[in-house]
């Protein structure tokens, strides 16, 4: 049962500012998606602005970002453009964002790398990046349809994302990142993401989650296949477990639905939720299943190829897991496809 406490602010329309702490703006950006919005954050500089993520690079977004700039702002800059991780609705418009603006991107190492791989797509290493892709799809257990119609995906995303700046900065674990009087902490986290930065002001007891933690849904944690042997779930696990040094009281502003109370709750919460799927995988393993296998039996519903794709990446996720507890073993069948199953099971 998720116990979190809904703080007591409006949802602001589409394009609009609501201050939810003191010098903190909630700005609520459109996307178009099932999950049909984002949560962007400015914190006062005092002679300007730092925005925290940016929505997607198309022209919805940049007509919003254009309006609140002009009209919003009071008219100061924005002096510095922070991105908590390089998914497509954080990042997509930052670029652009930084080219109106002239401030600087500042994003963890391990985000820009990955954000880099959006200019794979379109560059002359599209090739490279398509093969490492459809083999990873394949051992997954993806017939030539999904894969053919998942590549069809990324080439869509990557288009949504505009070009990084050419000054960017790094964010690093434990900086202080000032903005006007009040100093805030970049807490990284893995597993959601490579290295997904969150902020948190002790003297304002607010926490900018990003998707690390939301109060309703759980972020999807996928092995991706940039690093097909990464183990990103023990990553998540631990990476929520070092949040709870946090206070109980802390206002938590997440990138998706609205801000809440109940950190330590909702932190629990999704461990226990993720504990409870790992069981469950294991269980299921008592035969051996490919991972797209394994995503027909944990999702009894009809997924759209999106969904397939983060299902499977997902599963593959809690797999690994298991793998590394040495509760499963893996091998490649005669098609070159990924089996799974419990020791005694082959």
């Amino acid at each position: 049962m998720n116990s979190i406490v809904t703080a007591e602010y409006s949802v602001p329309e589409s394009g609009q500012l609501l201050e939810v702490a003191p010098g903190v703006l909630w700005l609520r950006m459109p996307l178009p998606f099932e999950l049909d919005h984002i949560n962007l954050y400015l914190l006062d500089d005092i002679d300007g602005w730092i925005v925290v993520d940016c929505g997607l690079g198309n022209s919805d977004t940049r007509t919003v970002w254009q309006n609140v700039i002009a009209s919003s702002l009071q008219g100061r800059p924005i002096k510095k453009v922070i991105l908590t991780h390089a998914h497509v609705d954080h990042i997509g418009a930052a670029g652009w964002l930084c080219q109106y603006t002239g401030a600087p991107l500042w994003v963890t190492a391990g985000e820009q790398a990955t954000a880099e791989e959006y200019s794979l797509l379109r560059g002359d290493n599209a090739d490279t990046f398509s093969s490492q892709a459809n083999n990873f799809l394949h051992r997954l257990g993806m017939d030539e349809q999904q894969v053919s119609g998942i590549m069809g995906i990324f080439t869509g995303i990557s288009a949504l994302v505009h070009p990084l700046p050419d000054r960017i900065e790094e964010l690093t674990a434990g900086m202080s990142v000032q903005a006007g009087e009040v100093q805030w902490r970049v807490i990284v986290s893995e597993g959601h993401s490579e290295a997904h930065a969150c902020l948190y002001s002790e003297a304002l007891g607010v926490l900018i989650s990003g998707d690390q933690v939301l109060p309703r849904i759980s972020s999807n944690v996928s092995v991706r296949a940039a690093k097909p042997e990464a183990n990103p779930m023990q990553s998540w696990i631990e990476s929520l477990e070092g949040l709870k040094a946090l206070p109980e009281d802390t206002l938590v502003l997440p990138a998706h639905e609205r801000p809440f109370y109940g950190l330590q709750a909702r932190l629990t919460e999704l461990i226990e939720e993720h504990m409870q799927t790992l069981l469950r995988v294991e269980a299921i393993c008592s035969e051996p299943l490919t991972v797209m296998q394994l995503v027909g039996v944990v999702y009894q519903r009809k997924l759209n190829l999106f969904d397939q794709l983060l299902a499977g990446g997902e599963c593959l996720a809690n797999l690994h897991y298991l793998l590394a507890e040495k509760r499963l073993q893996c091998y490649y069948d005669e098609n070159d496809v990924l089996v799974f199953a419990q020791p005694d099971s082959f």
